[in-house]
């Protein structure tokens, strides 16, 4: 009837009831919006518009339609008024690396074999708790905090000089000692803890019931001590000859230079900034942010554009696409990153992710993960597992696999300047998560 132009508020009605009570809410969402269309103050339509979007998990567009929901369908849906604390979760994993090639003299020294170092991470343990509460109907707020530790190695590779005797000549009055400089190949390891802690927030204000905007804080503080290595020059000093009967003896002095390695604490803070907005579309959400962020002392600006869809119009099943780009420190990079999310049984749910591009210095989930390693992920995919037990208790299982390199430098003598290389690595992430829903 509508495709034959019969346009009117009651048929837009019933095909939005009739799309709610199959499930296909992205439908009955359209529908019901026209309905507002014809009569703005239709009860019926506003209160099926306000448990689509909960449906959708669109909250911030539900919160904006309950402020005109009629009294006795507040009270029906039981709509939060005021301030109120939605969830509370904690979230604890381990992640282990896996370097494809072992850190050996002729790995890292270079061409040349005179001189590398590297820094390995090898382990890393974490806790991430959060809070999630809203001020009022449309306007929500997350707070979390995260501790991360880090097991790294630094390593070095040099040449070891040493003052070595090479001979000794008799003659009648004495005898002269002649010297030679060896060298040797040595690799050193200082293994290091470095501490990270995170604080994170968010806000997401309902503009209208299409659009809404959302901003975010991570704030990220190092604490670390490194190895670093030093040229000393010294003298080496030995006999040079001496006579027989003890009148004299003569020594020489010659210099030398010798690497010491002194551990340095290190502390600095990090942050991203991030502001980003969903609009909703045909097909389902769009969302369109930008980030600024301060890394390693370097500065980036990040651009997100992403589309969610939901082919049945539910969240049985449900994806993203997003494609990001950043800029700083001498460097414009792409990523992308498809998501899907699965309803497989009942209260079970599996949600897969995976991401393309250098991830060194990225953020995702509204700056919620921040890349600030320097380890370049190329690869990462990431698998979840939810489980809701009960109307208030829910778990979740996770597993990443990450996939990249990561730098190391060594001694360009022909060009008396340091180079840089790459290693490859891997690392599995499993995390463990409950949460409780109030």
């Amino acid at each position: 009837m509508i495709e034959l132009g019969y346009d009117y508020y009651y048929l837009h009605l019933r095909l939005g009831i009739a799309a709610y009570n199959l499930e296909r809410y992205l439908l009955a969402r359209s529908h019901f919006q026209n309905v507002l269309l014809f009569y703005a103050k239709d009860p019926v339509a506003k209160s099926y518009l306000y448990g689509t979007y909960l449906l959708l998990n669109q909250k911030n567009e539900a919160g904006m339609i309950s402020y005109s929901l009629p009294s006795s369908e507040k009270k029906s849906w039981k709509v939060p008024v005021g301030f109120n604390i939605e969830s509370l979760h904690l979230d604890m994993g381990t992640q282990h690396y896996n370097h494809q090639h072992s850190i050996d003299f002729n790995t890292i020294s270079g061409r040349d074999h005179f001189y590398g170092q590297s820094r390995e991470c090898d382990q890393q343990t974490f806790w991430d708790a959060g809070i999630r509460f809203q001020f009022s109907q449309a306007v929500k707020a997350y707070f979390g905090i995260q501790k991360i530790h880090i097991r790294a190695n630094d390593v070095f590779a040099y040449q070891n000089y040493n003052l070595v005797r090479d001979s000794i000549v008799a003659e009648d009055w004495g005898e002269s000692y002649y010297y030679s400089v060896d060298s040797s190949q040595q690799i050193q390891r200082f293994a290091h803890q470095i501490g990270q802690q995170s604080y994170y927030g968010q806000l997401n204000f309902g503009i209208n019931d299409n659009f809404s905007l959302t901003a975010a804080l991570h704030v990220i503080q190092w604490d670390q001590t490194q190895t670093q290595a030093e040229v000393v020059d010294t003298f080496a000093s030995d006999t040079a000859y001496y006579y027989f009967d003890g009148s004299e003896t003569s020594f020489f002095e010659m210099p030398i230079s010798r690497l010491e390695f002194n551990a340095y604490s290190l502390k600095s803070t990090e942050w991203v900034f991030y502001l980003g907005t969903q609009i909703q579309s045909r097909i389902g959400e769009t969302g369109i942010s930008a980030s600024i962020a301060q890394i390693s002392a370097q500065e980036y600006l990040q651009f997100n554009f992403g589309q969610t869809y939901y082919p049945f119009g539910n969240l049985k099943l449900y994806g993203n696409s997003t494609v990001s780009f950043i800029s700083g420190n001498q460097r414009n990079d792409w990523l992308f990153s498809q998501s899907f999310y699965l309803k497989v049984y009942k209260q079970n749910w599996i949600e897969a992710t995976w991401s393309h591009g250098n991830h060194s210095s990225f953020n995702s989930g509204n700056a919620y993960l921040v890349y600030n390693t320097p380890y370049e992920s190329k690869n990462r995919i990431n698998t979840v597992l939810h489980a809701q037990l009960s109307k208030h208790l829910k778990l979740r299982l996770s597993y990443s696999w990450l996939e990249g390199r990561h730098s190391f430098t060594s001694t360009d003598r022909e060009n008396e300047s340091l180079s840089e290389g790459y290693l490859p690595f891997q690392s599995n992430l499993i995390t463990g998560g409950i949460q409780w829903n109030f």
